[in-house]
């Protein structure tokens, strides 16, 4: 049977493995951290990266590894934001290595940069929240805004990286130069977008797979709590609950971008009209994708089958189970507690419920819990390290005084030789 390298081993491409291990396809991870996909016992093969994951080192990486260890044609499946968007541009040398399900990058980008996200989303009618794109720092003064607005990167991760938060909040002119700043020390001008704050009835979701523009069976849900509080990481608790209306928004923005593949599109319920605002396309595995698999959507599946040459079905989910990952929920529960946000016997009453899908636990897979645990904690203890408070202005002073020297990657023209397999 034909085997899938997933690049990136956390939960997401976790609920891939299972739901393909299950079935008997041999799984294949690659990462730079091993997360909780390396300790699942649906990974036949485990291959360590020592750098960051993208470039031309990667790429030829990969290819002698499918080489040397009879992988060649396997489906390469990104998981993370920055190996969808290095594969969409590496397409032409990692296709004769592998079979490929992510789109060329001159379709994907439409998708991936928020620039030319909201020019489509423009031409298609669907709203988004009021952004700007300044040139430089001395454009920010002539910007007419409402505080507080958030910076945040059009399509690099740096950020999120660097930080450990998608977007910076400004409530003045003075935090807005700070977070300017900051963003500018991590990234390109160009790539640096100011957007209002959108008050939020609820943040939304459409989840579905794709074939050449058409959204062949979708699901709808809330997303009801994510860590941290604001601007968080990832969702942390999410219900499937059928919302009207939404499916046809995501159905036209998904056929004017040309998707094909799993694809979540985000949207945020304006508190002042209760409209949807679209926030973000994901042309990957995202989060929760597992909880569509517990609806009877089994994207990965489907995935599959697709890349196969098989007709991906057309489904309709059954709503009602819910999503959590345990690890960032019960602090994104102890936040929204201190802000009124809701009660503690409200948050425990949430998570008392017979259809609660886990992120990672399972009786059938036990160690990948316990690997998730221990990455977590390394993760926290550097957290403190490196950045142990979160303003604007003192996030501005760290990422530029304790930012950790970024991986070196090989020389131009080098070849690094794949490992010997690992576990």
């Amino acid at each position: 049977m034909l085997g899938v390298v997933l690049l990136g081993s956390d939960f997401k491409a976790l609920a891939v493995a299972r739901s393909l291990g299950r079935r008997g396809v041999p799984i294949c991870l690659v990462d730079n951290i091993p997360r909780s996909a390396w300790f699942s016992r649906h990974a036949t093969k485990r291959f360590r990266w020592n750098q960051v994951m993208t470039g031309a080192a990667f790429a030829d990486f990969l290819v002698e590894l499918a080489e040397l260890h009879s992988m060649s044609g396997w489906i390469l499946w990104p998981t993370q934001d920055e190996t969808v968007e290095f594969v969409s541009r590496s397409w032409g040398r990692l296709s004769g290595a592998y079979r490929l399900i992510t789109q060329r990058w001159e379709t994907l980008m439409w998708a991936v940069d928020k620039r030319r996200l909201h020019e489509s989303a423009t031409a298609t009618g669907i709203q988004y929240p009021r952004t700007w794109y300044p040139d430089g720092e001395a454009e920010l003064g002539l910007l007419e805004l409402g505080y507080p607005v958030i910076v945040k990167p059009a399509t690099s991760i740096d950020l999120q990286h660097a930080v450990g938060r998608k977007a910076l909040q400004a409530g003045d002119r003075s935090e807005l130069l700070d977070c300017y700043r900051t963003a500018a020390s991590l990234m390109p001008a160009d790539q640096i977008m100011v957007q209002e704050v959108v008050p939020a009835q609820a943040q939304v979701s459409v989840a579905g797979f794709a074939d050449q523009g058409r959204l062949l069976s979708a699901m709808t849900a809330r997303r009801t709590r994510q860590y941290p509080v604001d601007y968080g990481l990832g969702s942390s608790f999410v219900e499937a609950v059928e919302l009207p209306g939404l499916i046809g928004l995501a159905s036209r923005l998904v056929a004017r971008l040309g998707l094909t593949g799993m694809t979540e599109v985000e949207f945020v319920l304006d508190r002042r009209d209760l409209q949807p605002r679209l926030l973000d396309v994901n042309p990957r595995p995202w989060g929760w994708h597992s909880l569509c698999i517990a609806c009877g959507l089994d994207y990965p599946r489907i995935q599959y089958e697709h890349a196969m040459g098989r007709p991906a079905p057309d489904l309709e989910p059954r709503y009602g189970p819910r999503w959590i990952r345990l690890l960032t929920d019960l602090p994104a529960g102890i936040q929204g507690i201190r802000r009124g946000l809701y009660s503690p016997s409200t948050y425990l009453g949430s998570l008392l419920s017979l259809q609660l899908v886990g992120s990672v636990f399972d009786l059938r897979d036990p160690m990948p819990a316990a690997g998730d645990a221990f990455v977590a904690a390394s993760r926290m203890l550097r957290a403190r390290r490196f950045f142990p408070s979160h303003s604007a202005s003192v996030v501005a002073k760290q990422t530029r005084d304790f930012l950790p020297p970024r991986p070196a990657v090989h020389a131009a023209g080098a070849k690094p030789r794949p490992p010997p397999e690992s576990g």
